[in-house]
Parts: C-alpha cells; sequence; structure tokens
C-alpha cells in the first residue's frame, strides 16, 4: 500500500483502490481460494441470469464491494443477490441442470434460494438470493435473518451492467440509495475476522468447537421449541 492507494492482486491482477477520508482498511484481505471462488461464482449466476432473463442486482456487502471495488469484496464473503418473485420459476426449471453441474440448490422457507457450489479447494461458495415483490413501486423482500428491506422501484430501475473484475455484472439504478440503507457511507472500516477465526481454531480448538456449537443452536433454535 503507499499513501494514496490501497494496492492487491487477485489472480495476477493487480487492483488499486484510491484512499479517501471514508474509507480505512484494517488487517488482511479474505484467502485467494475464497476470493477467486466468489469470483468465478458471480461469473456464473451472471451467465445463468442472463441466459433466463432474469434480471438481478447484488445487494448489501456484495454491492458495496462492487461499489468499491469494482469486483469482489475482499474483506467479505457473503454473496447476495435479489430477484422478482415471479422469475423464480425460470431458476426453479434448472434446478436438476445446477445439481448436474455440481451447484447444489435449496429453496427455503418460500422465501430465498441458497445455491453453495465447490470451485478451489474445498471451499464451497455460497449464494443467497432472495425474492422481492413490487406493490404500488415499493420493493421489498426477506432476507435470510428474516429482516425486512424495501426501496423504491427506481432506486433499482433500470438495471444497468457495469464492470465487475474482468467481465460485468447487473448494478441498481442508485447504488447509493440502496448502500445507505445499510452502510454509513461517510465512513467505512474494511476488515475481516477470518484470519483472526482461524488463529483461535489453531490455538484453542476447544474453545473454536464450544462457540461453533453456540452459533448453531443460536441459529437453529426455533426448530427444536
Amino acid at each position: 500500500m503507499n499513501l494514496n492507494h490501497y494496492n492487491y492482486i487477485l489472480n495476477g491482477i493487480s487492483h488499486k483502490i484510491e484512499l479517501k477520508n471514508n474509507i480505512k482498511f484494517k488487517g488482511e484481505p479474505l484467502p485467494q481460494k475464497i476470493l477467486l471462488s466468489n469470483k468465478y461464482f458471480i461469473k456464473i449466476l451472471n451467465d445463468l441470469f442472463d441466459y433466463l432473463s432474469i434480471e438481478y442486482i447484488p445487494i448489501k456487502s456484495t454491492l458495496l464491494g462492487q461499489h468499491i471495488f469494482q469486483g469482489i469484496h475482499i474483506f467479505d464473503d457473503n454473496l447476495e443477490f435479489i430477484i422478482e418473485k415471479n422469475n423464480f420459476k425460470k431458476l426453479l426449471k434448472e434446478k436438476n441442470y445446477l445439481i448436474e453441474n455440481n451447484i447444489l440448490f435449496h429453496f427455503i422457507n418460500q422465501e430465498y434460494v441458497c445455491l453453495r457450489m465447490n470451485i478451489i479447494d474445498n471451499y464451497f461458495s455460497v449464494v443467497y438470493i432472495y425474492l422481492f415483490e413490487n406493490e404500488n413501486n415499493i420493493i421489498h423482500y426477506y432476507d435470510k435473518h428474516k429482516n425486512k428491506f424495501q426501496c423504491h422501484f427506481y432506486d433499482i430501475f433500470p438495471i444497468q451492467k457495469k464492470r465487475f473484475e474482468e467481465f460485468e455484472i447487473s448494478n441498481p439504478n442508485k447504488i447509493d440509495e440502496l448502500l445507505n440503507q445499510q452502510f454509513n457511507l461517510n465512513y467505512i472500516e474494511f476488515i475481516s475476522y477470518y484470519h483472526q477465526v482461524e488463529r483461535l481454531n489453531a490455538n484453542h480448538p476447544h474453545i473454536f468447537k464450544i462457540i461453533i456449537y453456540l452459533v448453531f443452536l443460536m441459529i437453529f433454535q426455533e426448530y427444536f421449541e
């Protein structure tokens, strides 16, 4: 990193991010295998949606990565997108094709799709696709945590293609409007806890297993009630 830019290399390609007063980088980015797996999975997803004529956009940290890095978010491995609920049937028709190509397909709680794929080593990239509805030009959807999000129709449409790494993906009409719902764009701190978790697992495996067990109980407690 020099005084004016944050530099990193992904798949042999140099990336340079201009340092601004509202952006701070702390710690190391995610490992290359995670970043490359997620990048290729997004490319596969983009090509699939284009083939099926399904309009989509990235959201949350996936959209933030597009906005700041013009590509994969190097500090966050969450991959999240939205499509219109009416397009779900198109995607469902491809379920067998996806499974035959080693993409695991899950439709969860009648609200969103989860796709999983092992691309590099034993790492599984996971994509969440939420189904939105449009009511009187207000778009709303629920995420995997059952949080409800909504925005104006023209915050998303018309959708346009923008550069993402070496290819292009769909982007909403008003990126800042959507990002401001989840992030403070006046100050963004990028940090990954992946390496801290890895060190904890290596140095204190028993504590790490207890933490994983507690997280599991928190996530699935409703199924045990």
